[in-house]
């Protein structure tokens, strides 16, 4: 494939970037990653670091890269979706001019404030791994739930954080993902049907994340909560539920929230 010409905002979403990619080299999603690298002339290495979790060198032609990933990551499908980031650094107009260095707060992350070309890389990535259009007949089936990306992940080789974030954006139901460290939110993100502002901060005592935080042999809880136990939006009736669906990674002391709007809501 040729290199693709650099410019320094983008022309096209990042997710448009990653669908022509997979079109051009006649693949349905990223499948085996040695194969996709090797025919854009990358080589991936794994290394050991606590300074980054992906790095990418190559050559100001774009014809070969070096892709170099932290060893220690936990999840392979992680690794996977790091891959795919630096890939998307390499790929995309504007990125990776002299190489990139990514640490684990830019990868698979939509917190507040991240470098605009890292949530590119991210939102490349996530096509990549999980095209719109393999995973939306799924979802629209099966709705947007963790267990639902459960199996996304592993049929994909997705880390879990990125199958709940693809399952909220190809869901025809008003959904958002939370993603929440030690009790507090550090992110969330909303599809377009999904208007209500989410809150921030500590996690509220009514929320399930939070009793998953507290009870390590609890590791996955849904059901109707308040509302506001997840929602700042004036006007919400006292009654107002909300559905939440959240799981626990206790290697990362993290928890994963999918919010559904109950009818109550709409």
């Amino acid at each position: 494939m040729s290199p693709v010409s650099r410019s320094p905002r983008l022309a096209s979403k990042p997710e448009v970037f990653a669908r022509e990619l997979l079109s051009r080299l006649g693949l349905r999603s990223a499948g085996d990653l040695g194969v996709l690298t090797s025919r854009l002339g990358l080589s991936v290495k794994e290394v050991d670091s606590e300074g980054f979790e992906g790095v990418l060198v190559c050559r100001p032609d774009r014809r070969k890269g070096i892709i170099a990933i932290q060893h220690g990551i936990y999840e392979e499908g992680r690794k996977r979706f790091a891959v795919c980031h630096e890939i998307g650094h390499f790929v995309l107009p504007g990125h990776g001019i002299d190489g990139s260095i990514c640490r684990s707060a830019d990868i698979e992350s939509w917190r507040k404030g991240a470098p605009e070309h890292e949530v590119e890389a991210n939102t490349f990535a996530s096509e990549l791994l999980l095209p719109y259009k393999e995973l939306a007949p799924k979802v629209k089936k099966k709705k947007a739930t963790i267990d639902v990306a459960k199996d996304i992940a592993k049929e994909f080789g997705s880390s879990l954080t990125a199958a709940c974030l693809k399952c909220v954006e190809v869901t025809e139901e008003k959904c958002a993902i939370v993603y929440s460290v030690d009790e507090s939110i550090k992110w969330f993100r909303r599809n377009e049907a999904f208007w209500y502002r989410i809150r921030s901060g500590k996690l509220s005592q009514e929320a399930f994340a939070t009793h998953l935080f507290r009870q390590a042999e609890t590791r996955q809880q849904d059901g109707a909560v308040p509302a506001d136990a997840w929602l700042e939006d004036e006007g919400l009736s006292s009654d107002a539920r909300i559905w939440e669906d959240s799981i626990l990674l206790p290697h990362y002391n993290t928890a994963i929230t999918i919010l559904t709007i109950h009818k109550s809501l709409s």
